[in-house]
């Protein structure tokens, strides 16, 4: 199974200032897509520190999803922090430039494309640019890095865009819950945890009023996961919804 981590880049994520959305769209995509999401990282917006931990997920994963620093601001480093890592030079994209020309000439006529505009073209070199129908912003993928927005609808857009590209074994995934505590429900399910050790068996408490646990249960093989499943079920008095 392909294997892959998310770089989540941002002082705001880190001070509290704004509640990371985008690893949450990307496991659910990777995990529908058969990739196993194996690491998420956040991180502030510090070239060394992007550049460092870029080249080591990038060494270490098959595939990485940036999210963030990619903007017109000061503080946007994402795509400069990438280029020292692999030691490549930055340089405008043409096609770029002259889309962002074209999308403010139709709809900021009153604002030009200045150079804090430009810097959004300002990519390493080389790279592939991966256009999504009806969006103005493309993906930019260096090496086996794809470097989305921050702004969750862009990221989501962009990241469902691009989904055909990933494919794994389906993992199959049934949801089981219970009124019953965790305390009482886990002698049953490591008991069926160690009859199926191929199925991962995890617990979690309720949010609300509804159940006290949800049980999970993940796999490759579907009638294991399938027959785990029915024995936790009765186990537990559980149900499904």
């Amino acid at each position: 199974m392909n294997l892959a981590s998310a770089l989540i880049i941002g002082d705001e994520i880190l001070t509290g200032k704004v509640q990371d959305e985008n690893s949450v769209v990307l496991a659910r995509m990777l995990f529908e897509r058969g990739v196993r999401l194996s690491r998420i990282e956040v991180i502030p917006d510090d070239i060394e520190i992007i550049s460092a931990s870029v080249k080591y997920l990038s060494n270490n994963f098959d595939y990485v999803f940036t999210s963030g620093g990619i903007g017109p601001t000061h503080d946007d480093k994402t795509y400069a922090a990438i280029a020292k890592a692999f030691n490549l030079e930055m340089a405008y994209h043409e096609t770029m430039l002259a889309k962002f020309s074209e999308y403010h000439r139709i709809f900021l006529s009153e604002k030009p494309l200045n150079e804090a505009r430009k810097k959004m073209a300002l990519l390493p070199r080389p790279c592939e640019i991966i256009q999504t129908e009806g969006l103005w912003l493309p993906l930019v993928v260096v090496k086996n890095i794809y470097i989305l927005p921050g702004v969750p609808g862009l990221f989501e857009k962009l990241i469902n865009g691009i989904k055909n590209r990933f494919h794994g074994p389906v993992i199959e995934r049934i949801l089981i819950y219970t009124l019953h505590a965790e305390g009482d429900i886990a002698a049953d399910l490591e008991s069926i945890q160690n009859t199926f050790p191929e199925v991962s068996i995890g617990s979690y408490p309720g949010t609300n009023n509804a159940y006290k646990v949800m049980i999970s249960l993940e796999g490759a093989d579907h009638q294991a996961v399938q027959e785990a499943a029915r024995l936790v079920e009765i186990a537990i008095c559980g149900f499904r919804v």
